[in-house]
């Protein structure tokens, strides 16, 4: 039965409207239903994640597709979710407006990510005015209440802590929000803030309780209470490090938070079960599991072969690359065509495909969601920007380096640059699926996006008319500033290649 009212009350709550950010519609009998019936209550706890993972975070219509190119780590000519208008070179403003083809790629995740809030927000209200949710024991107290606390708060994280992310700004709602009409926009780095206030809500409750999240949950596996807490901190710690804009800003970031934080996160890869019928990974799908739609971009195969054409400057090709680093076989595979429109740009083209995930729509199998070795290089990071660089260097030596990479092991010599560089290498290697925007947060908070790049979405133009304020964009070369639009770039100082 709660599965029913799981897959029942998906509809409900992932595509509901938020354009007034409301957290609760009193005015709907069938909300006023659902959330006086602790058994409905946990059907649609149960939905939480799925909303937050699979309609937000990897659907087509979300920015991801377009934040890979954006970051030359995937390259692609092709018009969906905005890709070529948003990697054109040299870069341009982004269309903010409701008339904008591709406006639904941060409409969408705007409305879907602010939707899963309402409903974990409703959730908590009306658990902390009393309900019990599960089987009642002598004292009156239900079974799974404190579960659902504890995921309630985790998608509350979440959700607030993508919006900081993703956006320039938003509105921090909470269960503790008394009218939502009344809140004024916040800074991303508030968002952020409330974002760890929340999954610091999620860790304390954990840790006080025992229980399992069922494995419809999050698909696939049962998390108790302990791997919960794990994946809150893991959180805390991508947050942390993923919301800086520039690198002014990133060299300041708390890095003993940081470590503090992937010290306790998790310790083996937190992998969601792809079924292909509910559990679908569209981003994935849409990009490189489809032969010629999304290529690997030339910058990440020169990392490997400094021979290799940084960038593609014609259609000829420059034919297969060679590297003493294994992951140019093991995850990666040579194309002899690209089937990319050279009217669109040549500097799109690639002729590598990656390889490395085994799940297609067609077979299905585990995704990664976090990988351990990615909270191992964060700790590797912290480590090296306050200093520690032994504990960095045997991290980096013990991890994805030389196990996957079977490159020789890091000079225990190695300068803080030389080891930051060793760091970056492993990431853009490593996350080029796992997680959302990786690539994009790492390059972003280096400087190291091309000039004219959208450092972060503006608040949509719907959100902005619904609510009577002026509409505003960014991207392109003629307002780079380093503080909404890039004023960095990787490109070496000629393109010669």
């Amino acid at each position: 039965m709660k599965l029913i009212l799981i897959l029942l009350l998906l509809s409900i709550f992932t595509f509901s409207c938020v354009k007034k950010l409301d957290v609760e519609n009193l005015n709907n009998p069938d909300i006023e239903d659902i959330y006086s019936d602790p058994e409905s209550v946990y059907g649609v706890a149960g939905s939480l994640f799925y909303s937050w993972y699979i309609n937000a975070q990897t659907h087509s219509w979300s920015p991801l597709m377009s934040m890979m190119v954006m970051a030359d780590q995937g390259t692609s000519s092709w018009l969906n979710s905005g890709m070529k208008d948003l990697s054109s070179e040299p870069r341009t403003q982004l269309n903010n407006s409701e008339s904008y083809t591709y406006a639904y790629i941060f409409e969408n995740y705007w409305e879907n990510t602010y939707s899963v809030l309402n409903t974990s927000n409703d959730i908590l209200k009306v658990i902390h005015n009393g309900m019990e949710v599960g089987t009642i024991d002598a004292n009156g107290k239900g079974a799974d209440t404190k579960m659902v606390e504890a995921v309630s708060y985790f998608i509350q994280g979440l959700s607030i802590g993508h919006i900081g992310l993703v956006y320039d700004k938003g509105f921090i709602i909470t269960d503790e929000t008394k009218d939502p009409a009344l809140e004024t926009t916040q800074s991303y780095e508030n968002l952020i803030a409330a974002a760890v206030a929340s999954l610091e809500k999620c860790i304390a409750v954990s840790n006080a309780n025992s229980f399992i999240v069922p494995s419809t949950w999050i698909n696939g596996k049962e998390y108790t209470n302990a791997d919960l807490s794990k994946l809150a901190h893991s959180y805390i710690a991508r947050l942390l490090v993923y919301k800086s804009r520039n690198a002014t800003q990133n060299n300041v970031t708390d890095w003993g938070a940081v470590l503090h934080h992937a010290e306790l996160g998790v310790t083996s890869d937190f992998q969601i079960y792809m079924d292909n019928v509910n559990w679908k990974h569209w981003v994935f799908h849409y990009t490189y599991e489809r032969e010629n739609w999304v290529m690997v971009d030339a910058r990440i195969i020169h990392m490997m072969d400094n021979n290799y054409p940084w960038h593609i400057n014609s259609g000829a090709n420059p034919g297969q690359a060679s590297s003493s680093d294994a992951r140019l076989g093991t995850d990666f595979v040579y194309t002899s065509t690209c089937s990319f429109k050279p009217e669109r740009g040549y500097y799109h083209f690639s002729y590598y495909r990656y390889k490395r995930i085994p799940y297609t729509f067609s077979v299905p199998d585990w995704f990664p969601e976090i990988y351990v070795n990615e909270i191992s290089l964060l700790k590797a990071e912290a480590y090296a920007q306050m200093g520690q660089l032994d504990q960095a260097i045997t991290l980096i030596n013990n991890g994805s380096r030389t196990s996957r990479g079977q490159l020789p092991a890091l000079s225990t010599t190695s300068t803080k640059e030389e080891v930051l560089k060793a760091i970056f290498y492993e990431r853009d290697l490593e996350f080029f699926v796992s997680g959302f925007g990786i690539g994009f947060f790492d390059m972003r908070r280096r400087n190291m996006l091309q000039k004219g790049t959208l450092l972060h979405f503006p608040m949509p133009s719907k959100e902005l008319n619904v609510l009577g304020l002026p509409i505003y964009t960014f991207g392109g070369e003629n307002v780079a500033d380093g503080i909404g639009t890039s004023n960095g770039g990787w490109f070496p100082t000629a393109k010669t290649n």
